[in-house]
């Protein structure tokens, strides 16, 4: 169990630390550039807030669809497709249906 929390905690830490560099490098490089982007953080979260739902419906029925296509009921029987019977063909479709609805996301909302 400790070497569990430890294998979680280093990345943790190292991901922390290199957001915490990232903004002191950014404020650094350009403090107005920075204050700009500041300023713009609450019309961003209310873009979030306000996208994020429907796009985890379009992502859901995305998701969905492919597993229907691909002749799936649930995702556990994608499971021991992918795990149990060694073909990762459905596992990689269905990962690029999530990458493609969160780029969907990104591309819909602009700071």
């Amino acid at each position: 169990m400790q070497k569990l929390n430890r294998g979680f905690l280093i990345p943790a830490i190292v991901l922390v630390v290199s957001v915490i560099l990232g903004q002191v490098a950014a404020l650094l490089i350009s403090p107005g550039a920075y204050q700009t982007y500041l300023g713009r953080i609450p019309a961003i979260l209310s873009m979030v807030a306000f996208w994020a739902p429907i796009m985890a419906l379009i992502a859901g029925f995305f998701i969905w669809a492919i597993l229907r296509l691909m002749g799936f009921t649930s995702v556990e029987q994608l499971r021991q497709e992918s795990v149990e019977q060694n073909n990762p063909v459905p596992a990689i479709i269905f990962a690029g249906a999530l990458i493609a609805s969160i780029l969907l996301l990104a591309i819909v909302i602009r700071p």
